[in-house]
């Protein structure tokens, strides 16, 4: 090979060097942006006012300080939380938009059976934040002082007897039914778009019952407007410490607590589902933040994405069955 030949070949193999690392320094760059790039959304699928919702906006403003980024949260609400959950499966998988919602996630779908999303493939699960148990609350001029006395009430009088939600295929539902199965009742479930519209129609007096969260009833059990009959989950209420649970009281089923949970689109990369985890999680720790939710009956958790991911597809099987066994139609 001549002389000219060679630096002919040398000219052509470093221009070709030099056009692939023009190709690769974006990619490399792009890589290596820091998380997150832009500001960040929080979606909540139900109304303001509730505890996913002020857990979520204290969440959001420390993880803005902390990230130098706007976290927002949009309250998206409606289909017992599936319309917001939707929003969030469809989203661009980049971290920028998350959802903090509760275990109805993996309850409602059950129900209804025209819902679009599947919670174990469309999601990828960041951090298990929270648990707590439901209280069973009536009016605080209520004659009934025990869930017995609201029981013969209800017998009595069947026609004027219904229990109110947050939601169709909630935990709140789903324990409703087990409670009218197991107390000979036939209670029609009525489904709020969130607790508080609920709140609004007990205290109103336009239904005798809501299955509600601490948080939603802790100002109003201080001031005598509202009784705490029952409360689901293992352990007694923070806010109604006196008031027994329904395994006390000889019902099955109703020992679970409810959760909540944080969750990215499907496909979000698993460094930065990890990061936030990481992030959530230090400001779940907080004994002022957790302190202060213990009083309202809301347990701060914080878990790992895969400790996370593997609560949920038990989970979901667990309620389906549950949806099954008693016997609530589809919708």
């Amino acid at each position: 090979m001549s002389l000219k030949q060679r630096r002919t070949l040398i000219k052509t193999a470093m221009a070709a060097a030099f056009c692939t690392m023009a190709g690769v320094l974006p990619l490399t760059a792009a890589a290596q942006t820091p998380y997150p790039s832009g500001p960040v959304t929080i979606v909540v699928p139900y109304p303001p006012g509730g505890a996913t919702d002020n857990l979520t906006r204290i969440v959001a403003k420390r993880l803005g300080e902390k990230w130098g980024q706007s976290v927002v949260v949009d309250n998206r609400s409606g289909g017992s939380g599936l319309i917001g959950a939707d929003y969030v499966a469809r989203a661009k998988p980049d971290g920028l938009t998350l959802m903090h919602t509760l275990s109805t996630l993996v309850q409602a779908p059950h129900i209804y059976t025209s819902a679009k999303i599947d919670p174990v493939k469309d999601f990828a699960p960041i951090t298990l934040s929270a648990t707590n148990g439901l209280l069973w609350v009536v009016k605080g001029d209520n004659p009934a002082k025990t869930l017995d006395d609201f029981i013969k009430q209800a017998k009595a009088n069947p026609e004027k007897y219904s229990y109110g939600t947050y939601g169709v295929g909630s935990s709140a539902h789903l324990f409703g039914h087990l409670l009218n199965k197991q107390a000979g009742l036939d209670m029609p479930h009525v489904a709020y778009r969130g607790e508080s519209p609920s709140v609004v129609d007990l205290l109103g007096g336009q239904i005798p019952l809501v299955v509600m969260s601490g948080n939603g009833a802790k100002a109003h059990l201080e001031t005598g407007k509202m009784r705490v009959l029952a409360v689901s989950g293992p352990d007694r209420s923070e806010v109604a410490p006196d008031t027994p649970t329904f395994t006390e009281l000889g019902y099955k089923g109703m020992d679970i607590n409810g959760w909540y949970g944080f969750f990215a689109p499907a496909g979000t990369p698993p460094d930065i589902v990890k990061k936030i985890s990481q992030d959530i999680n230090e400001i779940l720790a907080d004994p002022v933040v957790k302190k202060n939710f213990l009083d309202i009956d809301v347990k701060l958790m914080g878990t790992t994405p895969e400790e996370f991911a593997a609560l949920v597809g038990p989970h979901y099987e667990r309620w389906g069955k549950m949806v099954k066994d008693v016997g609530i139609e589809a919708q």
